[in-house]
């Protein structure tokens, strides 16, 4: 039988097998692919393959250890078709290229999963500062961390030619907030403030 599926359905549909519990929660897979199409269409309308050549280290899933990512990539056609949890993950993954439908992540272009609690210390979104936007959201329960932030345009002082804090730019108190949570897995966006301030690109 000849492989149907689109290449960057599959590989996305992998990813959110793979990065989704093993619950195969059709909100939490769901979530996931749309908030990769979300950062795809964000950035140039870029396909997945090429989001993943563009940010290596976006998805934990296609590292190659990732046993139900790997696993979705080898399986055929044929017997995706009788994988519930497989044809869920191409059947989101196409909704999600296709835009079309509901999106369970609530315009998302990132998740965590699990690690979120286990690394919650040092994890990077605790360090730059977070909140929740629904207390829903605090699937492991744990306390938001906010820090406020100033930000000053930078200007090049015409007689030393050195480069140095202007007028304010604006302020944040944290990089990330919440849009939804599902199964075991938060979706997050950047925060407006903080794009506002740095001049940060929403999908960056």
């Amino acid at each position: 039988m000849s492989d149907t599926i689109d290449k960057n359905v599959r590989l996305l549909a992998a990813i959110a097998y793979g990065e989704a519990s093993t619950a195969n929660d059709a909100q939490e897979i769901g979530g996931i692919a749309f908030a990769v199409a979300n950062r795809c269409r964000a950035w140039g309308n870029k396909t997945v393959t090429e989001l993943r050549s563009a940010d290596p280290n976006y998805a934990y899933a296609w590292d190659g250890s990732n046993e139900r990512f790997n696993k979705l990539m080898r399986t055929s056609d044929a017997e995706i078709a009788f994988n519930p949890g497989m044809q869920l993950a191409i059947d989101s993954a196409r909704e999600a290229i296709a835009n079309s439908g509901v999106d369970p992540s609530n315009g998302a272009f990132w998740w965590d999963g699990l690690d979120f609690k286990t690394r919650y210390s040092s994890h990077p979104k605790v360090r730059d500062g977070f909140k929740w936007t629904d207390p829903s959201h605090n699937l492991f329960d744990v306390p938001e961390k906010r820090r406020s932030v100033i930000a000053y345009w930078r200007v090049r002082n015409r007689k030393t030619g050195q480069v140095v804090d202007g007028a304010e730019r604006g302020r944040y108190d944290s990089v990330w907030i919440s849009t939804a949570a599902h199964g075991s897995t938060i979706f997050w966006i950047h925060d407006p403030d903080y794009l506002q301030a740095t001049g940060g690109k929403s999908y960056r």
